[in-house]
């Protein structure tokens, strides 16, 4: 691996770390001293990289960025446990990143390096004192690519971790998205706290998360599926019933939401929705029973 290489990789790696920055939200950054003080290859560190003139400013900068505001972590942190990987063919280390992505539910972030790097997950042995050895892995992203795989995997442990709707709106950004939620949701939310109620829901919102997805910014309630559907003309043309679906939006104006699926639950419920081209999502605006219509005061 020549210096060319080296100057690749640790592009790709500020490139992973600007996303999981400015577009996941995800600012907690934590580094070993290897990263600054071992050679990349031989007589090349990360300093050498700084001092390079053939690097861009704004890399440079952005790393720069990274290293002053956040955490160095050693050895000396955890006295009592170890995680060993095998980088190389029987060439082992010490892995204090990943150990402590391993022991704070975590991930890793790595230059690729060498093929271990590259992966999906970091496999290695965990050691402490309290226990035998084990075989654990950790989640790594090494290419921009891999931060849909990461997602996924954050996703799908913050759902098992929701057993209320206070949970679910404290994790809405994270488990959905392409969602936009207004803030009269959030009380509607927190009174679901029956589980399976919760789990309904969620079911119904991951139905739209999956759709606006894809969205084009051409709305088709077929493709939402699930009984998705519009109002009717009674609803809409009523002062009343339409005042009950305006709802404001995140971004300050006030919308009527006519679009809507059901849920089930501890009692029929309703999701009403509102497609947004401008910002490529889907605004959720009401959860919770089935609002009054023409013939029906409620359900």
């Amino acid at each position: 691996m020549g210096r060319e290489d080296i100057n690749h990789a640790i592009s790709q790696f500020l490139k992973v770390c600007h996303k999981l920055f400015h577009e996941k939200g995800d600012r907690d950054f934590y580094y070993t001293k290897e990263l600054l003080t071992e050679d990349m290859i031989s007589g090349y560190k990360i300093h050498d990289w700084l001092h390079d003139s053939g690097i861009p400013q704004q890399e440079k900068a952005f790393f720069r960025t990274i290293i002053n505001r956040k955490q160095l972590i050693e050895e000396m942190d955890f006295p009592g446990s170890e995680l060993i990987v095998e980088v190389n063919d029987g060439e082992k280390t010490s892995a204090v990143g990943c150990l402590a992505a391993y022991e704070s539910e975590g991930y890793v972030v790595s230059m690729s390096t060498s093929c271990r790097w590259q992966e999906e997950e970091i496999v290695g042995t965990y050691v402490t004192l309290e226990q035998e050895d084990q075989q654990v892995c950790v989640a790594n992203c090494c290419f921009e690519e891999q931060l849909y795989v990461l997602e996924e995997k954050e996703k799908n442990k913050a759902k098992l971790m929701v057993s209320s709707g206070k949970e679910l709106w404290e994790k809405r950004k994270l488990l959905y998205p392409h969602l936009r939620f207004c803030d009269t949701v959030q009380k509607q939310l927190e009174e679901a706290r029956i589980s399976l109620h919760v789990q309904m829901v969620m079911k119904r919102l991951q139905v739209l998360e999956d759709y606006f997805q894809e969205f084009d910014g051409q709305f088709d309630k077929n493709k939402v599926g699930h009984g998705c559907r519009g109002e009717s003309e009674t609803v809409e043309t009523n002062d009343e019933l339409r005042r009950l679906r305006i709802f404001r939006t995140p971004y300050g104006k006030d919308e009527f939401f006519g679009w809507h699926i059901s849920f089930a639950g501890n009692f029929p419920g309703r999701i009403h929705f509102l497609p947004d081209a401008e910002h490529g999502v889907g605004i959720v605006g009401y959860i919770g029973k089935h609002l009054p219509t023409g013939k029906f005061s409620t359900i």
